[in-house]
């Protein structure tokens, strides 16, 4: 997870996939060696279910968010409340629903280079303090950004 993330109540990682093609059946049993299992029917996990969730910097998950495994979410990205996040998100991409899709971006493209670009969140704290006025205003932030 990246800087300067805003996480709301009961964001949750979806925990692990299921192989939905192939294997006879999807109980973690059969096709792995789980703790959390009575009984186990393998000695070693033959679908590698972990799949590793990369969320950018400065990104809103709003409340009761649910991210699948392996999904990477860009920076600055906003994810709206409920949604179900299946797919990779661009960075500064708005996305909602069951499964999450596209709704829009959060500034123009050529306003998402500059803030990709700045990577402000590296910033020292005192460089954010200093130009804390820039970060009211997209405009402003690019056009001291562009000098």
């Amino acid at each position: 997870m990246g800087k300067f993330c805003s996480i709301g109540p009961n964001v949750r990682t979806a925990p692990g996939k299921h192989p939905t093609h192939t294997f006879v059946s999807t109980h973690p049993a059969i096709f792995s060696n789980p703790d959390c299992c009575l009984k186990n029917f393998q000695t070693k996990d033959q679908h590698n279910p972990t799949r590793n969730v990369v969320i950018g910097n400065d990104v809103w998950l709003c409340a009761n968010v649910v991210i699948a495994d392996g999904v990477k979410i860009g920076d600055g990205a906003i994810i709206a409340a409920n949604a179900v996040v299946t797919t990779d998100v661009e960075p500064y991409s708005i996305m909602g629903g069951i499964p999450a899709k596209f709704i829009r971006k959060r500034f123009k493209d050529e306003q998402i280079d500059v803030l990709n670009e700045s990577k402000w969140w590296d910033k020292n704290i005192d460089w954010i303090d200093e130009n804390a006025q820039l970060f009211l205003n997209i405009e402003d932030y690019c056009h001291f950004h562009k000098k």
